[in-house]
């Protein structure tokens, strides 16, 4: 048994998804207490995924997440407990997309984070920058797009950056990316600014600017559509198709065997 939480995707299943399995769709909200407790393989979007879920679910191997983001899923607990996630990252191309719409192709691009969306940006001159390296060269970008999770990535985009880079800000990272502070600071480099999720701190001192443009978290559902997107569910598919096997790609979190003493 394989049970997909949150429908607003799910309603959108064409014929003979998952066909091989047994499965069930749920609501957000709907109580998992009368679900089979075998179940191995849980499926969540937005839903957050805690001790109810390890209550109900005694023998769950896999979380898998339908976005690119895992924050409602605490990774710790999940290593306790031998219980392997993965993400699909549904929303690769049309994030990418979100952010084409602001470059030039000409641009010289500076691209921090090249993961799933990072690697469909459109530029022909794109520089990649890692988070151990230098961040050399800013002073050659007229554009910076911010494309990185937000583990270990708080305030990565600090007054180091902000203070060396003069051009165009573009960000899909998660808000604690961005340091809000250092970027009202040295807005005067920045010649505009497009940021899909934006802190609350000194949020309106940035928008007063003119220059910052906030859009709610809105980029992954640009010209994305759940109806008849064949690719979204044949890759739900395959994803658990490979947790079923345990050949699982690139994981979030490798399964392990629990260990008993």
């Amino acid at each position: 048994m394989i049970i997909l939480k949150d429908k607003k995707d799910i309603k959108f299943a064409p014929e003979g998804f998952l066909k091989d399995c047994e499965w069930e769709s749920h609501g957000q909200y709907d109580s998992l207490d009368f679900v089979n407790p075998d179940v191995k393989i849980i499926s969540v979007q937005f839903t957050k995924v805690g001790e109810k879920t390890y209550r109900a679910f005694p023998n769950l191997e896999w979380i898998i997440i339908r976005q690119h983001g895992f924050d409602n899923v605490n990774i710790e607990d999940c290593e306790k407990r031998g219980i392997g996630v993965i993400t699909t990252k549904p929303f690769a191309q049309s994030t990418a997309n979100w952010i084409n719409q602001f470059i030039d192709e000409k641009e010289v691009v500076g691209l921090i984070g090249y993961g799933s969306i990072g690697s469909k940006v459109k530029a022909n001159n794109i520089h990649s920058f890692f988070r151990n390296n230098r961040f050399d060269k800013l002073n050659e970008i007229e554009t910076l797009i911010v494309s990185c999770p937000p583990e270990k990535n708080k305030h990565l985009i600090n007054k180091d950056i902000l203070s060396n880079f003069k051009g165009k800000l573009i960000s899909v990272s998660r808000s604690e990316v961005i340091d809000n502070e250092a970027l009202l600071k040295y807005i005067d480099n920045i010649t505009e600014a497009h940021i899909d999720t934006l802190d609350s701190k000194y949020r309106k001192e940035l928008l007063d600017t003119g220059k910052v443009h906030y859009y709610g978290h809105t980029a992954w559902q640009y010209n994305f559509s759940y109806e008849n997107n064949i690719e979204y569910f044949n890759n739900l598919e395959e994803t658990i198709k490979q947790c079923r096997t345990g050949f699982v790609k690139n994981p979030v979190l490798a399964r392990s065997e629990r260990v008993t003493f």
